[in-house]
C-alpha cells in the first residue's frame, strides 16, 4: 500500500508540474509581448511631442513682432528687406526720422548709426501711450553716436534722440515729458577721454 502511495503521489506531482507549464507563455512569449509594450508606449511618446512643439510654436507665433532689434524692422540686417522681422511701415519712419538729421550732411548717418550693437526693442508705457523704444549707436563710439528712438504703432511715426560727434540733435515731435523718458532711460555719458578724443578733435 505504501508503495501504492509513493507512485499516486508522485503521478499527481508530475501532473500539477506539467499543467503549470502549459500555463506559462514560453520565455520567447513573454519576450515579444514587453517589446509591443514599449511599442505601445514610444507611440503615445510620439503623439504627445507634435502637440509639445505646436504649443512651443504658437507661443512664438503670437509673440510680438515690434520685439526685435531695430536693425531687423528696418532691413538693415544682413538680410535685408527680406528678414522675416522687416516692417515697411516701421522703415518709413526711420527714414523720415533721420531725414531731419540731413542738415547735419552725413550721407553714411543710417550706416554709421547702425553698425554697433543693439538690443531688443522695449515696449513702454509714456503719457503720450504706448511706444516702442529701440536703441543703435556706431561700433566702437557708442556712448559719443548713438541713437534713441521711439516708435508709435498707432500712427507709425518715429522720433528720437540722436548723440553725434557727442552734440545732442532731437528728431521728430517729442513732448517734453516723451524726451524727459528718453534722458532717463538712456542718458548721455561721455567720459573726459573719450570727449577730448572724440568730440574736440584734440
Amino acid at each position: 500500500m505504501s508503495m501504492n502511495r509513493i507512485f499516486l503521489a508522485s503521478l499527481l506531482l508530475g501532473v500539477m508540474q506539467l499543467a503549470a507549464c502549459q500555463a506559462q507563455p514560453p520565455a520567447d512569449q513573454l519576450a515579444d509581448a514587453a517589446a509591443q509594450g514599449d511599442a505601445v508606449a514610444g507611440e503615445a511618446t510620439a503623439v504627445e511631442a507634435p502637440a509639445a512643439e505646436a504649443a512651443a510654436a504658437t507661443i512664438e507665433e503670437g509673440a510680438d513682432p515690434l520685439a526685435t532689434e531695430l536693425f531687423n524692422l528696418v532691413g538693415d540686417g544682413v538680410c535685408a528687406k527680406t528678414c522675416p522681422q522687416y516692417d515697411a511701415r516701421v522703415d518709413k519712419a526711420y527714414r523720415d526720422m533721420l531725414a531731419e538729421a540731413a542738415p547735419l550732411g552725413d550721407a553714411r548717418l543710417r550706416e554709421r548709426i547702425g553698425s554697433g550693437p543693439q538690443p531688443q526693442g522695449e515696449r513702454i508705457q509714456t503719457a503720450a501711450g504706448e511706444r516702442w523704444l529701440y536703441r543703435a549707436c556706431q561700433a566702437h563710439q557708442c556712448n559719443v553716436n548713438t541713437l534713441v528712438a521711439l516708435y508709435d504703432p498707432a500712427t507709425g511715426s518715429m522720433a528720437g534722440r540722436l548723440v553725434d560727434h557727442c552734440q545732442v540733435h532731437w528728431l521728430g515731435m517729442l513732448p517734453a515729458d516723451v524726451m524727459d523718458v528718453i534722458s532717463e532711460r538712456a542718458p548721455v555719458q561721455i567720459s573726459d577721454e573719450d570727449y577730448t578724443v572724440f568730440c574736440t578733435g584734440n
